[in-house]
C-alpha cells in the first residue's frame, strides 16, 4: 500500500488531483443518498418536509444546491419526540452493532455514535492510520492511546501499520502509569494529551524529580484534541521535546489531524464531503474566511450525517499543502454557541486563554464564559485557581487586567476551586460557556 520511504500511507489517494477526488466523493454520495433515505428515519422525515428526494440529486452541485441540512438540535428533537437514542439516524438493527460510543457532552446532551467494526465496515480507520503513519509509525513499534469516550476497535488503527496499542485511561490519575510504561516499552507515538494531563505530568515531574525529556524520547509525535493547547502547555511539551499534532472531529462525521507541516488539519474527502458555509445562511464563503464546517460522511453506512450543520467555526483551505497532499486542511475557530459579543466586540474562549493562563495562580486554562445570551452588557468569566493565592480579590483584578489587555474589554471574573471546573466535563476538557 505504501511506496518505498514514501511519508503517504496510500500515495496515490493522498495525493489525488482535485477533479479525482470529487469523482470519488460523487460516486459515494450518490449510493449512500437513497441507503439513508430509506433507513434513517430522520433523514427522511428532513428530505420529504423539504420537499427534496434522492433521485433529485445527480451531482455534487444538485446536492450543494438543493439537500436539506441536518443540525445537532434536530437529532435530540427526534430522540426526544420518539424515544429514540439515536436520533433517528441508525440505519441498522441495533443486534448488529458492535459499540456505542459518545461525544464529550461539552455543548450539551452526549449524543450517541453507534459503531459496526469488523466485516469489512472499518470504512473510517484509514484516515487515521494515514496520520499515524505520517507520525513516522512503523511495524513493531508501541503507540499510547489515552481514551475516553472515543474509544472503539484503536487496534484498528494501529495493527494496518504493525504497531502495537498500549491503552491507558485518559484521566491524571494514571499518569504514574503512563511514565512507567512510556519508559519500559519506548512508544513512538500517543493520541491523545490534553492540557489537563500535561498540567499533571508537570506536577508529578517536580514533585519526583522525573525526567520527562527521557519519558518522551521515543515519541516521534504526540497528538492533542479535543480543544486548543493552552500557552503553558506548548511551552512543557517543548521544554520535553515534544512535537505536537493538533486532531478535531470534522463535524463528528470525520476526523483532521495536523501533518508534520503544521499549517492546518488534513481532512480526507474521499470519506467526508465538507462544505463551508456562511454562518447565519447557505451560502459558501471563501476559502481563507470564516465559516460554518458542514459535513457529510460519505463511508458511513451505519448512522450517517448527511449535510450536517456542526456549529464549527473553521478557516478551509483545499490549496496543496507543502507536504504534497491535496486534501483539505481546515483550522478551528471556536463554536457559533460559544461567542459572546459585548458593546458590538466578539469574543471566543480562545481569545481570553493566554491572558488567564499567564497567571501562576490560574496557569491550568480552567475558565468559562458565563452569558444567558449571545450579546450581552458586560464579559464574565469563572475562573479556576490552584488555591495558592492568599488574597482573592487580588487575584481576581490582576486576571481582569490580564485579560482586558487581551480582548479590550474589562470582564467580571469569579474564582473558584480548579477542581470545581474539571468536575463539569470529562477528563480531557470542559464546558467553556455556561449559562449565567
Amino acid at each position: 500500500m505504501t511506496s518505498g520511504g514514501s511519508r503517504y500511507y496510500q500515495p496515490e489517494l493522498e495525493t489525488m488531483d482535485r477533479a479525482g477526488i470529487e469523482a470519488i466523493q460523487e460516486e459515494k454520495l450518490l449510493d449512500l443518498l437513497p441507503y439513508a433515505y430509506e433507513r434513517s428515519a430522520l433523514i427522511r422525515e428532513t428530505w420529504d418536509a423539504a420537499g427534496v428526494h434522492p433521485r433529485d440529486i445527480r451531482t455534487l452541485e444538485d446536492f450543494r444546491a438543493g439537500a436539506p441540512f441536518l443540525s445537532k438540535d434536530a437529532i435530540r428533537d427526534f430522540r426526544d419526540r420518539h424515544g429514540d437514542p439515536y436520533g433517528g439516524l441508525l440505519c441498522i438493527p441495533e443486534s448488529e452493532l458492535t459499540g456505542i460510543m459518545s461525544t464529550s457532552g461539552t455543548t450539551g446532551d452526549p449524543t450517541l455514535v453507534p459503531e459496526q467494526w469488523g466485516g469489512g465496515r472499518d470504512d473510517r480507520a484509514p484516515a487515521l492510520v494515514r496520520e499515524f503513519y505520517e507520525l513516522g509509525t512503523r511495524p513493531g513499534d508501541y503507540f499510547t492511546f489515552m481514551l475516553f469516550t472515543f474509544r472503539g476497535p484503536s487496534f484498528a488503527v494501529v495493527h494496518p501499520l504493525g504497531a502495537v496499542p498500549i491503552f491507558i485511561d485518559h484521566t491524571p490519575d494514571e499518569i504514574a502509569r503512563f511514565v512507567k510504561l512510556s519508559l519500559e516499552y519506548r512508544p513512538v507515538g500517543m493520541y491523545n494529551i490534553s492540557n489537563v494531563l500535561i498540567s499533571e505530568l508537570a506536577r508529578v515531574a517536580a514533585r519526583d524529580g522525573i525526567d520527562m525529556v527521557d519519558v518522551f524520547s521515543s515519541y516521534k509525535g504526540v497528538v492533542h484534541g479535543g480543544e486548543q493547547l493552552g500557552v503553558r502547555s506548548e511551552r512543557l511539551l517543548a521544554e520535553w521535546g515534544v512535537e505536537t499534532f493538533e486532531h478535531t472531529a470534522v463535524g463528528d462525521a470525520a476526523a483532521a489531524t495536523e501533518c508534520r507541516e503544521h499549517d492546518g488539519c488534513h481532512f480526507w474527502e474521499d470519506g467526508v464531503l465538507v462544505e463551508h458555509l456562511d454562518p447565519d445562511g447557505t451560502d459558501p464563503v471563501p476559502d481563507g474566511t470564516r465559516g460554518e464546517l458542514v459535513v457529510t460522511g460519505l463511508d458511513d453506512r451505519v448512522a450517517p450525517l448527511v449535510r450536517y450543520r456542526s456549529d464549527d467555526l473553521v478557516d478551509v483551505t483545499r490549496a496543496v499543502c507543502g507536504c504534497g497532499r491535496t486534501h483539505g486542511r481546515l483550522w478551528i475557530q471556536g463554536r457559533k454557541g460559544d461567542e459572546v459579543v459585548v458593546d458590538g466586540r466578539s469574543v471566543l474562549p480562545r481569545d481570553v486563554w493566554a491572558a488567564v493562563e499567564s497567571l501562576d495562580e490560574t496557569a491550568a486554562g480552567l475558565f468559562q464564559i458565563v452569558r444567558s445570551d449571545r450579546d450581552a452588557d458586560r464579559l464574565r468569566l469563572r475562573v479556576g485557581h490552584d488555591g495558592t493565592t492568599r488574597d482573592p480579590g487580588a487575584l481576581s483584578g490582576r486576571v481582569a487586567a490580564a485579560v482586558a489587555s487581551a480582548v479590550g474589554i474589562e470582564p467580571e471574573v469569579e474564582l473558584v476551586p480548579d477542581a470545581q471546573l474539571l468536575a463539569l466535563g470529562p477528563p480531557h476538557k470542559i464546558p467553556r460557556v455556561a449559562k449565567a
